[in-house]
């Protein structure tokens, strides 16, 4: 546990120094680079390799650690595939046995079905493979996830505004887990700054229609920055809001570092 905070700690240290500097020189153009246009256009789908770790504190002194490896193909700027591999690391606390091992993997296909000047429409659907080294690291199940999210451009505020609905069901698995049925709402916001920074605001609301409709709420606030012409990177913290620790998806609090490479 130690160990894998401090290690985003220093990580997240020297991003933010990232963050907070103030480019040198003329002011960069716009839309000058692979990454830059991704950010100025993002529902445009561009192929791109990342890697995230996330350290999700859980109740008493447990924890989760997810280090998540993430390739994007766009077969078309409307069309791409995802990929994520997981590997996770739990510790229930309480003296109790960690575990280390391959998550669940997980495959999307994704596709903008409306574009139109300020607005567009994307759906997709995830399938999450019960691939997880330890029934500890996973769902037990096979689920499909259709999902769908709008973009509607703010334009006054240099923002977009990303209403999003996903719903996760499981098809397939291991008989002695419970069954996944819940659905998550999350109403995003896009916001771009000077100095190539930008945030992005995520309330997650997660009904859990297997615990009489119980709901979760979790916030998470992502602050990144392009780096370079392909390189952006980001730090996002987040906590449990309503329901943490009774739902599977609600922790205490998280937090988070990432790097992308976007071709």
């Amino acid at each position: 546990m130690q160990a894998s905070f401090e290690l985003a700690l220093r990580f997240s240290c020297l991003l933010i120094l990232f963050l907070v500097q103030a480019p040198a020189g003329h002011a960069q153009p716009v839309a000058s680079s692979a990454a830059e246009a991704s950010l100025k256009k993002p529902t445009d789908f561009r192929s791109r390799a990342e890697v995230r770790n996330e350290y999700q504190d859980l109740e008493g002194d447990g924890y989760r650690n997810l280090v998540i490896p993430r390739f994007e193909y766009a077969v078309r700027p409307s069309v791409a595939l995802r990929l994520e591999t997981p590997y996770v690391t739990y510790d229930p606390g309480s003296g109790g046995e960690s575990v280390s091992g391959q998550g669940d993997l997980l495959v999307r296909a994704a596709w903008r079905s409306i574009q139109r000047d300020g607005f567009a429409l994307i759906v997709a659907t995830d399938v999450i493979f019960d691939t997880a080294d330890d029934y500890r690291l996973g769902f037990g199940k096979t689920i499909v996830a259709p999902h769908m999210y709008a973009a509607i451009d703010l334009p006054a505020y240099d923002s977009v505004f990303f209403p999003n609905i996903q719903h996760y069901l499981s098809v397939a698995g291991d008989s002695d887990r419970g069954d996944v049925n819940f659905t998550t709402l999350k109403p995003n916001l896009l916001t771009r700054w000077p100095n190539r920074v930008y945030t992005f605001l995520e309330p997650q609301f997660s009904i859990d229609w297997e615990r009489d409709a119980k709901v979760g709420l979790t916030i998470e606030l992502e602050v990144g920055k392009i780096l370079s012409k392909n390189i952006a990177a980001w730090v996002r913290p987040g906590i449990g809001a309503i329901n943490r620790n009774e739902l599977p998806f609600v922790y205490e609090w998280n937090f988070e570092v990432g790097m992308r490479y976007i071709f």
